[in-house]
């Protein structure tokens, strides 16, 4: 069984942050803080002018911040204790141990700060240092813990916020890389299936045709020279999916001869727009197989290609001997890795149906998204499929 590995990648991988940059992260928080206080200390002011009319705004905005300049220089204390000490549903003793001495510190060493800042106002009462400092941390005690549990709800909250949207990057990023992998795997299948019936092909020619035989090896040489050199490209635009499809079906036209007609109708519009690769190739060798391959008569494969309604639609369509009226027709290669490959890019927003022609044949019809821009990696649905009771087996 194949196993499919994800490598990591360089950019992906764990690393250092610079200095300059956790310096400036620092200093963006140290932003945010003194900004947040400044914020609640000019609401508190405007709330006491409001109530007051005619007092100073400039005094009462200096008292204010003088109250809660502790809150602004110590709140980086609390929000490293809340994130060094995860508060959850049963905290160990060192976790709340924690809590309570930087509780202490903040109601008691903040309120006596309030009170030193406040004494300092030059239109405050006179009293002595002492008394401020300590009525002060009496009085604000309760706010002052109402205030820390605040702190430590918020730090926490944007704590998780951050970490749910790192965990989300992280999956998309692996949700990608493993759509990737499964990606390269399918189209992996797709060679050596391509490979084998191609040299099928040129082994009947080998005794009556010698020469025709080493000219289409020679075709071979370049097809796989080709697929080679582009094996890490998910998809191609559709004029090089066609011109890879014309070389393939020189071949197929060298054994087959006058039996086999081929026609494009691929309107312009559609030649920059992006396609899996291989995606033709394992249709119209289906077509030719098992519907030209089956009769005597001259037989048609048509190929059309063209968009609307922001839909790429191509169609490839025989007059063979169409699919069986009884028995279940089973899927080979070709067509359940096609199958697997376009849920894997697209999901929901494509189909693959396998239909008999009304005038006898099979028509097999791919409608993918009309982009010309490549498909970005992040938005595949890994998971989406095809509903099976809407997409005839074939």
């Amino acid at each position: 069984m194949e196993r499919i590995e994800l490598a990591t990648r360089a950019d992906d991988s764990p690393s250092v942050p610079a200095v300059g940059s956790v310096r400036s992260r620092v200093w963006r928080w140290v932003g945010y803080d003194v900004a947040a206080w400044t914020l609640v200390a000019l609401l508190f002011t405007l709330q006491s002018a409001a109530s007051t009319p005619g007092s100073s705004f400039a005094r009462g905005f200096a008292v204010q911040m003088a109250g809660f300049i502790p809150c602004m220089l110590l709140t980086p204390l609390i929000a490293y204790v809340a994130l060094r000490f995860r508060l959850s549903e049963s905290p160990d003793a060192r976790t709340i141990g924690a809590h309570l001495a930087a509780l202490l510190v903040f109601t008691i060493g903040g309120g006596m700060m309030m009170g030193w800042l406040e004494w300092l106002l030059p239109w405050h009462a006179a009293m002595p240092l002492s008394h401020a400092i300590r009525t002060s941390a009496i009085h604000y005690f309760g706010v002052d813990t109402l205030i820390y549990c605040m702190v430590v709800a918020i730090v926490m909250t944007a704590a998780y916020a951050h970490e749910s949207r790192e965990r989300t990057v992280r999956a998309a990023r692996l949700q990608a890389q493993l759509a990737e992998a499964q990606l390269h795997a399918l189209g992996a299948q797709l060679q050596p299936h391509f490979l084998f019936n191609t040299l099928h092909v040129i082994s009947a020619l080998v005794r009556h045709d010698p020469k025709r035989a080493e000219q289409l090896i020679a075709r071979m040489s370049e097809l796989l020279r080709e697929m080679l050199d582009n094996s890490d490209r998910v998809e191609c635009t559709l004029a090089e999916e066609l011109a890879f499809l014309e070389k393939y079906l020189d071949i197929q036209e060298a054994r087959f001869g006058a039996r086999l007609r081929v026609s494009f109708e691929v309107h312009p519009e559609t030649h920059d727009v992006q396609v899996p690769r291989l995606v033709l190739q394992p249709l119209v060798e289906n077509a030719i197989r098992h519907g030209i391959a089956r009769r005597s008569a001259p037989g048609t494969v048509a190929i059309t290609a063209a968009c609307a309604d922001g839909t790429l639609t191509l169609t490839v369509r025989d007059d063979g001997v169409g699919l069986p009226v009884h028995g279940i027709v089973r899927e080979g290669v070709g067509l359940s890795t096609t199958r697997a490959r376009l849920a894997q890019l697209y999901g929901a927003a494509q189909s693959l149906v396998i239909v008999p022609a009304p005038e006898g044949g099979t028509i097999c019809m791919i409608r993918i998204p009309c982009r010309a821009d490549l498909i970005t990696r992040t938005n595949t649905h890994v998971n989406a499929g095809v509903n099976s009771e809407e997409v005839p087996a074939c």
